[in-house]
């Protein structure tokens, strides 16, 4: 009960939690391997403490005195200061010990050749419960028979594994948002937990720490800090993009189903139905993956960028005013692919956010004549434009499109159009004349 009161308690709390946390004993126990999680998972007492002491972080958060954002609507601009009435020390402490316990929930994603090795308990807690189900799909989706198993604790810990990672990704976007000395700690662990914990996590996993925490990182980080945070967290997302998600939308185009079931959380069910949830959940994560795109191509972080008509530009001096202009110079677009792209522009609500991205993209690639940006858009960026106007009917990209049609198709594609007469005024006009 005394974890619910105030701040002195809690740091009181977190200093001995910290050590227990990172002892070699503990990382070996517990950290390490697939197979050894089962004890604390099933321990209902570490549940029930673990879950007090997120919520009390979240509470803590929420109760400061300091408009946040959670990232996924309005601007923030973070402060310098908080209402905290105790030691500095308190958000060290706080975020060094979350980001440990989300770690300990990766886990049981982490490797796929140990989750045989789970018991059947922790490997059916994982996977996506009706309710979820129900959001994407009216009907019921049907579960796999819980015939030997504790249907109580498996839902218990199904529904804490959840609502632990959920809580955990959004105080780290709320905290971005109400206190900057986040961007001045230690982030050797805070990457690893948010980045390098990516490509074993699925989609829906992937989508919320998009929403939740990538986000508001990306828009509160101050220009000093980009290259401790912005660019390592981007590396690893686009390369799960350019890996994993570029795989299940080809696959999908080409084969009819998006052959990464992994990375949809081995659903069960009829064949059609889980087909159906599939599609849905990879549009979900598809659309938070063009938000994010549309945030880093927005104007607010790309004041240095010239328009389409001035002379070229250092791209080291434009990278001092335009976030894009930072991730060229880092060549973190090269862990990019269009088939990372290609969902975004097949689904014309994700289009909406993504079509500014590729519009920056050809503006900085003008400004900066740079031949590797360049090749992308000519080799990559129009064919896949070409390919998604394509309306024959033997067409994946046709059948897809009638599959996923939405009040905004006219609107969008009016925009792939206008995108392609672009790219063909800068580029090859001059060559064609």
């Amino acid at each position: 009960p005394g974890i619910e009161c105030k701040e002195e308690l809690l740091l009181s709390l977190l200093k001995p939690l910290n050590k227990i946390w990172t002892q070699p004993e503990w990382n070996e126990e517990y950290m390490h391997y697939t197979y050894r999680l089962t004890g604390l998972l099933c321990n209902d007492q570490f549940r029930e403490t673990i879950c007090l002491l997120v919520k009390s972080f979240e509470e803590e958060i929420k109760g400061s005195k300091i408009e946040h954002s959670t990232g996924t609507q309005e601007k923030c601009r973070p402060t310098s200061t908080t209402n905290y009435p105790c030691s500095s020390t308190f958000p060290q402490l706080m975020l060094a010990l979350l980001l440990r316990i989300l770690h300990f929930i990766h886990m049981a994603w982490m490797d796929r050749s140990e989750c045989y090795d789970l018991p059947e308990i922790i490997w059916r807690a994982r996977l996506i419960s009706t309710n979820e189900i129900s959001t994407f799909l009216k009907e019921n989706n049907t579960l796999p028979a819980n015939d030997g198993v504790d249907v109580r604790r498996m839902n218990a810990i199904g529904t804490w594994l959840r609502e632990i990672r959920e809580t955990g990704y959004n105080i780290i976007g709320l905290y971005a948002s109400v206190e900057r000395s986040i961007f001045g700690l230690d982030c050797s662990l805070s990457i690893n937990t948010l980045a390098m914990d990516i490509s074993s996590m699925e989609f829906d996993h992937v989508g919320k720490l998009i929403q939740l925490s990538f986000i508001p990182l990306v828009r509160c980080c101050p220009r000093g800090c980009w290259d401790k945070w912005v660019l390592l967290l981007l590396e690893s997302l686009f390369f799960y993009c350019k890996d994993i998600f570029g795989y299940a939308w080809l696959s999908l185009i080409h084969e009819g189903r998006a052959e990464v079931p992994a990375y949809f959380g081995n659903l069960y069910g009829p064949e059609e139905k889980v087909k159906k949830l599939e599609v849905e959940l990879l549009l979900k994560f598809t659309r938070s993956v063009s938000y994010l795109l549309g945030v880093l191509a927005s104007e607010e972080f790309n004041s240095g960028l010239p328009q389409l008509n001035c002379p070229k530009s250092d791209l080291k001096s434009i990278s001092s005013s335009s976030l894009m202009g930072y991730l060229l110079l880092h060549n973190c677009f090269g862990r990019f692919s269009m088939y990372s792209l290609f969902g975004s522009l097949v689904d014309y609500q994700a289009a909406k956010e993504a079509l500014p991205f590729c519009h920056a993209l050809i503006r900085l690639a003008v400004a900066t004549d740079d031949e590797r940006l360049k090749q992308f858009i000519l080799n990559e960026m129009l064919p896949t434009l070409v390919r998604f106007d394509d309306r024959s009917p033997p067409s994946g990209i046709s059948w897809l499109r009638s599959e996923l049609s939405s009040s905004i198709e006219v609107s969008s594609m009016k925009d792939v159009v206008g995108l392609c007469r672009e790219i063909y005024d800068v580029y090859l006009h001059n060559q064609a004349s």
